[in-house]
C-alpha cells in the first residue's frame, strides 16, 4: 500500500478504469442533442436523454478504481482516497471477476497468500486489460445471485 502522490510518473498516462462510463454518457448527450435538433417529434425523449446525461456527467461523483501499466496494476482504496495498492503482474497467482447484486468485484490472489479486491462496475474493460496483462490467470466463476 502506498500513497497516491508517490506513484511513478508513468502511471499518470496509464489506462484508467473509473466509476462513470464517460463514453456512454457523452454518447447519450450527443443522441439527445440529435433527437432535439433533427427530430422534433422525439423532443421529449431527446430532452430526457440530454438531462440524464448532463446530470450524470456533472452532478454525480466519479473516482478512479484502477490503472493498468505494463509492469503493475494500481488499485485505489475506496475508504481512503489518498492510498492505493500497487500490485506487480508477476505477484498475481490468479484473478476472478465476481458478480454481486450491488456491485461486482475484481479479486486478485497474490503469491503471499493474500487477496486484494476492488469494486468494479464494468466487466468488459476490466476483463480486456486483465487478459492482456495477466493472461491465463483467470479463474472462471459462474454467475450467481446474492442477497445483499
Amino acid at each position: 500500500m502506498i500513497k497516491v502522490k508517490n506513484l511513478p510518473e508513468e502511471c499518470a498516462n496509464a489506462p484508467l478504469v473509473s466509476v462513470k462510463p464517460k463514453i456512454l454518457l457523452i454518447l447519450l448527450l450527443v443522441v439527445g442533442l440529435i433527437l432535439i435538433v433533427f427530430y422534433p417529434y422525439y423532443y421529449i425523449i431527446g430532452m430526457c436523454l440530454l438531462l440524464i446525461s448532463i446530470f450524470c456527467i456533472f452532478a454525480l461523483p466519479d473516482h478512479e478504481l484502477m490503472r493498468f501499466t505494463k509492469d503493475y496494476i494500481v488499485l485505489y482504496n475506496n475508504r481512503d482516497r489518498s492510498l492505493c495498492y500497487m500490485v506487480y503482474w508477476d505477484e498475481i497467482v490468479n484473478w476472478q471477476y465476481e458478480y454481486h447484486t450491488s456491485s461486482d468485484l475484481l479479486v486478485l490472489s497474490l503469491i503471499d497468500g493474500s487477496t486484494q479486491s476492488v469494486d468494479v462496475y464494468s466487466k468488459s474493460s476490466i476483463i480486456t486489460y486483465m487478459n492482456t496483462y495477466a493472461p491465463g490467470k483467470e479463474v472462471k466463476t459462474s454467475r450467481r445471485k446474492e442477497v445483499a
